[in-house]
């Protein structure tokens, strides 16, 4: 773990494949990754660990560290209405009796919400099916990867009008307080972190004080670079994170064309942009 501690070094910690609602397989991503100049990237899918074992085997292969992570979503019942919840877990164990409930519940809740999303689309006259989404995208499909077989059949001129058809149609699923995500991370040797605050959807002074009491309630970290992050923002985030001491980490939230605008490695981030000394030592 000693190479994380060069601070030029190119990172990016938010990282999808095609083991949830990305489009590249996990080697591919670690191949991408070292073409464009990365030395350390996490594979943070969502609800699953599946793509990690040929991750870490592929950053062997092209100079590429990998951090074995995951993505999970926190119920929100006391946000706004339009927020998210997610948190990042990473340096977890994907074998730890904790990342395997946390996965199972996932997977259960996310199969539900598909199934049931599919069936509205139906009555909605979009005629797609859910086997034939798992035959393309795999078991642990999301909305993305929805999006692109409504663009992909004509059914939807564009990504933006197929994500506020799937919006409309406000099919959710079962989620996790996130003090048991909290606990379910640590359990399993990881470190949880609050991904892309922005989508909680909270004012300066509300997301001060939310990010306060999560830090109480075991957080550990905020994603502080993100695609979706202001400049501004980059430096409200880094200074919340100082004065509640909390570690800062950075990725693009890459998943391939079902995110076009989105680049593995695009944000060009250092390692000296991020307060990841912990990490130098694990």
């Amino acid at each position: 773990m000693d190479s994380y501690s060069g601070n030029e070094i190119m990172v990016d910690l938010h990282v999808h494949t095609t083991c949830s609602d990305g489009t590249d397989k996990p080697e591919e991503v670690v191949k991408l990754a070292s073409l464009k100049g990365l030395s350390l990237i996490s594979i943070t899918d969502h609800d699953t660990v599946s793509g990690l074992e040929s991750a870490v085997n592929a950053g062997k292969v092209y100079g590429v560290e990998v951090i074995p992570g995951i993505e999970v979503t926190a119920d929100t019942s006391m946000l706004p209405a339009s927020a998210e919840f997610h948190v990042l877990g990473y340096f977890i164990n994907p074998d730890s009796p904790s990342i395997l409930e946390l996965v199972d519940f996932f997977s259960k809740s996310r199969e539900e919400r598909n199934r049931i999303l599919i069936e509205r689309l139906g009555e909605e006259g979009f005629n797609i099916t859910y086997d034939e989404l798992e035959k393309l995208f795999g078991k642990n499909f999301g909305k993305p990867n929805i999006v692109t077989m409504l663009v992909k059949k004509q059914m939807v001129s564009s990504r933006k009008k197929a994500f506020a058809l799937l919006r409309r149609l406000k099919v959710k699923r079962r989620k996790l307080d996130y003090r048991e995500i909290f606990r379910l991370i640590k359990e399993a040797g990881g470190i949880p972190v609050l991904a892309h605050p922005c989508t909680l959807k909270l004012g300066c002074s509300g997301l001060y004080e939310f990010v306060s009491q999560l830090k109480r309630e075991g957080l550990e970290g905020i994603e502080v670079i993100h695609s979706e992050h202001t400049p501004s923002m980059v430096v409200n985030f880094k200074e919340m994170a100082k004065e509640l001491g909390l570690y800062t980490t950075g990725g693009s939230d890459y998943h391939g064309y079902n995110k076009p605008d989105i680049d593995i490695g695009m944000l060009k981030i250092k390692m000296k942009d991020l307060n990841f000394g912990v990490f130098a030592g694990v």
